[in-house]
């Protein structure tokens, strides 16, 4: 008999909404959810990280009176009242009931895989990346090895380099906090998926979008990549959605869950054996007016391109991409005037306009894209 799971979104559960939180609980209670997974960013953006946060989201997981489950987001480990990130995550450890922030679930016919980020403080890049540590990468990897011969669902809070999932150009591209461990070898993860065809399906957040985009939901071998809603007020296109799947051993249906309409609707069928996907609910086109995506990596023999990466103009950016994954992976340069002129040469991709110019070279991991939202922590352990 076909197992059902719900799975949530970033909550940033503010108390005034509750409300709103409890009437979409209901709604998945009435689905009967045989458990209840939940991807990080507890609390919302007046007390994210602190102790409150992760109490708010206990009871409110605690509500659906079913087997709960629950990661760290990036919001989680920026609470003011922890000094290191380790406290941090021993404190929502503790609040959970969790001897680490990783770990597997069994769910009879699946394997469920929870990953969480670890790291804040001492990230090298952006702060809000969503990064997991060698030991946990390590742990993954052996945890995958030992169960090929068995369906895998994996969560994490943001998505996978190489998945195609959308990401917001001038917010998590830009920081740069797109893709889990964007900045640390972020391909490592789409190489996983290509080496263990048992994951079957990767759930995650990060982006605040609806789920109605055709690229809410792609593919990457035999895995298919899910973002999830939300279910408060940081939705940033007036969405306000979450998942279910029934699944079993032969395959997984799943849908998502509206909590405006109060619709349940089919977005996918996969049976693993004949191999069959198919995606049955029509995809929306987005308002990019104000949350825009990067667009699909040049192609043509006039793109820009030095090595591996591949450069693209769009919304007066300049966009890197990953050659091999076809993928974005941030912004070398904003504000670009319209009478710039941005050529190749040599090793350096130069921007010249009437008043002066910037020649950008590769930096340590070899790639061109800037990081605008340093590490505010770090610089502060420097001048220190």
């Amino acid at each position: 008999m076909p197992r059902a799971i719900a799975v949530v979104g970033d909550l940033h559960y503010e108390p005034h909404l509750a409300d709103q939180f409890v009437a979409a609980r209901r709604q998945l209670i009435g689905l009967q959810p045989d458990a209840v997974f939940q991807l990080g960013d507890h609390g919302g953006y007046s007390h994210c990280g602190s102790q409150q946060s992760f109490d708010e989201g206990l009871a409110f997981l605690s509500g659906f009176k079913r087997p709960t489950y629950t990661i760290i987001g990036n919001h989680d480990l920026e609470g003011a009242q922890f000094a290191r990130d380790d406290q941090s995550i021993a404190a929502f450890c503790q609040t959970f009931g969790l001897e680490r922030p990783y770990y597997t679930i069994d769910l009879g016919d699946v394997l469920a895989v929870c990953l969480s980020t670890t790291a804040f403080r001492t990230n090298l890049a952006s702060h809000h990346e969503v990064h997991l540590d060698n030991a946990q990468i390590h742990w993954l990897r052996t945890t995958l090895a030992a169960h090929r011969d068995r369906p895998t669902f994996v969560f994490s809070h943001a998505p996978i380099l190489g998945s195609a999932a959308r990401v917001l150009q001038s917010v998590h591209l830009k920081c740069p906090n797109a893709w889990l461990n964007h900045t640390d070898s972020p391909a490592q993860f789409a190489r996983l998926v290509e080496e263990h065809p048992q994951i079957k399906l990767w759930f995650s957040a990060h982006n605040h979008l609806g789920q109605q985009y055709a690229d809410s939901i792609t593919r990457l071998g035999n895995c298919t990549c899910v973002h999830t809603g939300v279910i408060g007020e940081v939705s940033r296109d007036g969405q306000h959605q979450s998942r279910m799947i029934e699944f079993d051993r032969a395959g997984f249906e799943l849908s998502t869950v509206d909590h405006d309409t109060l619709q349940r609707t089919v977005d996918v069928r996969h049976d693993y054996q004949s191999g069959r996907w198919e995606r049955i609910s029509p995809a929306a086109t987005a308002d990019e007016s104000v949350h825009f995506c990067p667009p699909p990596m040049p192609r043509g023999r006039q793109r820009l391109a030095i090595g591996e990466s591949v450069f693209a103009i769009h919304r007066d950016m300049i966009v890197e991409y990953d050659r091999h994954w076809a993928a974005p992976i941030g912004v070398v340069h904003e504000g670009l005037a319209a009478d710039a002129a941005v050529r190749v040469k040599g090793d350096s991709l130069e921007v010249v306009g009437p008043y002066g110019g910037v020649a950008y070279r590769p930096g340590i991991a070899g790639r061109y894209s800037q990081v605008f939202a340093p590490n505010p922590w770090r610089a502060k352990r420097r001048s220190a």
